[in-house]
């Protein structure tokens, strides 16, 4: 990934096959001292579309940047996460379904 900060909101990730997406940053959770983002396509019709990835965070100059996504393989992993969105309190008023929370795997990732 390039060094973009996260924060623009916009985030385009690149298959194995050279194709682009573009997803929206909808949010980070801090899980067992690891960071997670939830992911939802730029161009979907449902909102509730979202993709979790485990991500590397660094800071340059006082701003944080990701350095990489991760697919989660691990159940347990995933649970974990999915448990910590249903405890948070702006996800609370969301009627989130564990089906809603996706998994997508991307060889390599880019950010715009």
């Amino acid at each position: 990934m390039s060094d973009k900060m996260f924060d623009e909101e916009v985030i385009i990730l690149e298959d194995e096959e050279g194709n682009t997406y573009e997803y929206l940053i909808r949010d980070f959770v801090e899980v067992d001292d690891k960071t997670y983002v939830l992911l939802t396509p730029k161009d979907a019709e449902d909102m509730d579309e979202i993709y979790v990835y485990r991500c590397r965070l660094s800071e340059k100059d006082g701003e944080l940047y990701i350095d990489a996504l991760e697919a989660i393989e691990d159940d347990d992993e995933y649970e974990k996460v999915v448990e910590a969105l249903e405890a948070e309190e702006d996800w609370e008023d969301e009627d989130w379904e564990e089906e809603d929370l996706e998994e997508e795997d991307w060889e390599e990732g880019e950010e715009e």
